[in-house]
């Protein structure tokens, strides 16, 4: 789901596929499986289980470090993830309260089981965060709910998959233009097999990854069974029983570390906890991504990347409060763009974070050198004095 700021960005490096998730469920002879492929540039993923307490069921979340739920199951047969999406305006927030999106969340996974019911209290809710965003709920019995925005509908189609794209928008999903959910249809259409086991499901998923694929859940939602594959890997798998591990109160697991650390999903964790490594493995990905290619795809891929990279400097500046590895993340825009404003920008805002203002005052003046027009420098350096005043 994306910290809910959901961003959809196609075309640029390492295009579509960062950005990008997949659904599929099947209900056959009472028994409903979900799968999910989460796609993102993070390697720092996480479970974690909230106990019902005083609440009608507990639930296992899903996602990074930041400790958003990307996705969730409850014990009482829910479950839910979310897509980043182009942007769509909200239609009705007159007189509906608002509440923030995790704590949405939160109520629904603590408090209901169908997805009818789920309707009835997201139909009551300001959903003014999902303007960039869908969510889709599924319950045991089949059924499944698609939030566009604050438009809801209901469905119960046997088969189902759902990625970035909005169906009451779509004509057809044969003119989806994502290579991988076609990928994954087109299994889905010649398959023999159609059966709501884990087998099924799991080719199913496995024919909807990509690259980025982080991890991928697969549900059993009559009894709580979960089987996660970890960074586009569907060889091996790590079991979770929903219940017993609800009965082992809150806590969370990484999951990286459900893993054998040979694997090549530990191993890309791991790089990305080095500053050094990490940045070693960009630089190479840069330069052997635009190795041949003409000028306009170049910019157009150092948009992107420049995207990345910020986020993951963020990542770590803003959840982590670790200011020497984003400052070390940042410094490769300026190494691989020495004469781009971009890189001086995010670090001179990094340095004003941590309060280093004469260091953030040094690179906002080169954004002033290359750009001696450039508004935003000029506002930073005026507020850089103000905050020095009042020292």
């Amino acid at each position: 789901m994306k910290n809910i700021v959901f961003l959809f960005i196609l075309g640029l490096f390492i295009p579509a596929e960062i950005f990008a998730c997949s659904m599929f469920k099947i209900t056959k002879d009472k028994k409903t499986i979900v799968g999910n492929n989460e796609d993102w540039w993070n390697p720092m993923t996480q479970i974690w289980f909230e106990p019902k307490k005083n609440y009608k069921f507990g639930y296992m979340a899903i996602g990074f470090h930041d400790n958003f739920a990307q996705g969730a199951v409850n014990d009482g047969g829910l479950v839910f993830d979310g897509f980043a999406m182009p942007f769509k305006p909200t239609k009705n927030t007159t007189n509906k309260e608002y509440i923030e999106m995790s704590k949405v969340i939160s109520t629904i996974m603590h408090n209901y089981s169908s997805v009818e019911d789920v309707k009835k209290y997201l139909a009551k809710i300001n959903l003014i965060d999902l303007t960039n965003s869908m969510l889709v709920f599924i319950d045991k019995d089949g059924k499944y709910l698609r939030v566009e925005s604050d438009e809801l509908f209901i469905g119960n189609e046997e088969q189902q998959s759902f990625s970035n794209f909005y169906p009451s928008l779509t004509s057809s999903t044969e003119l989806v233009d994502l290579p991988y959910y076609q990928n994954g249809c087109k299994f889905i259409k010649s398959s023999v097999e159609n059966n709501a086991n884990f087998s099924y499901v799991t080719s199913v998923m496995d024919n909807f990854k990509q690259t980025s694929t982080q991890y991928t859940t697969i549900y059993d939602l009559k009894n709580g069974i979960i089987k996660l594959f970890y960074f586009h890997n569907f060889k091996n798998s790590v079991e979770i029983n929903l219940v017993k591990e609800l009965k082992k109160g809150k806590h969370t697991i990484k999951i990286p570390d459900l893993f054998p650390k040979n694997t090549e999903g530990y191993k890309n964790y791991k790089t990305y906890l080095d500053t050094k490594s990490y940045v070693d493995q960009q630089r190479k990905m840069w330069v052997e991504h635009i190795k041949g290619k003409d000028s306009a795809y170049i910019k157009e891929a150092k948009e992107g990347f420049i995207y990345i990279t910020n986020r993951s400097a963020n990542d770590w500046l803003e959840v982590k409060k670790d200011f020497k590895r984003a400052s070390g993340i940042l410094n490769l825009l300026v190494e691989l763009f020495p004469n781009d404003v971009d890189g001086y920008l995010s670090l001179g805002n990094a340095y004003i974070k941590v309060e280093k203002y004469n260091q953030a005052k040094e690179y906002f003046n080169k954004v002033i050198e290359l750009d001696p027009s450039n508004e935003t420098a000029k506002k930073m350096l005026t507020t850089i004095e103000n905050l020095q005043l009042k020292k």
